[in-house]
């Protein structure tokens, strides 16, 4: 899991505007790889929705556009437009492999980055799952009910979610002492 002050490290020594714009969708939708490399244009509306088609559990998932991800966006739509030569069509990948605007990164080009990104920064053990698991337990910590959570990162079921929120003994131990 990374905190809130490892995740703004992280976006700042991105490699690129892409790479920064990546990074913000995960860390602020808990999107797994599959679902935001397969983004396109038409997905962002004041929401980022994720089509069924793309989601490991077959149903369309919308998740607000919170402020910092929305300048994170407009930022990178700038960035897109100076790369690609044009304004990004509706039809056109958010994050495209190198000489096309249709057909997607690949996983493993999206890894490689934030690995060595995190190599840079000394973060271990990070991976492009690691944003869901950091946003779950953070909004865990923060109060958020577990209904909320499961909404945003598109688990079918509580037990699945369960698996992602890390809890310290400090937490359990005033759990019990609450009791």
């Amino acid at each position: 899991m990374l905190t809130a002050d490892e995740l703004d490290a992280l976006l700042d020594a991105a490699p690129s505007a892409r790479y920064r714009a990546l990074w913000s969708i995960q860390r602020w939708t808990a999107a797994r790889i599959g679902e935001f490399l397969a983004l396109t244009w038409r997905d962002l509306n004041g929401a980022v929705t994720f089509r069924r088609a793309n989601t490991k559990t077959k149903t369309t998932r919308q998740i607000p556009t919170a402020a910092r991800l929305e300048a994170e966006l407009q930022a990178y739509r700038v960035a897109w437009s100076a790369e690609h030569g044009h304004q990004p069509a509706k039809g056109e990948v958010l994050f495209p492999a190198k000489g096309s605007t249709h057909t997607p990164m690949t996983r493993q080009a999206a890894d490689k980055a934030l690995r060595t990104t995190c190599d840079a920064l000394g973060l271990e053990g990070v991976s492009t799952h690691s944003f869901r698991r950091s946003f779950a337990t953070g909004a865990l910590k923060r109060g958020i009910d577990l209904p909320t959570i499961q909404r945003v990162t598109g688990h079918k079921n509580l037990g699945s979610l369960g698996h992602y929120l890390e809890v310290d003994e400090a937490e359990v131990m005033a759990a019990i002492l609450g009791a």
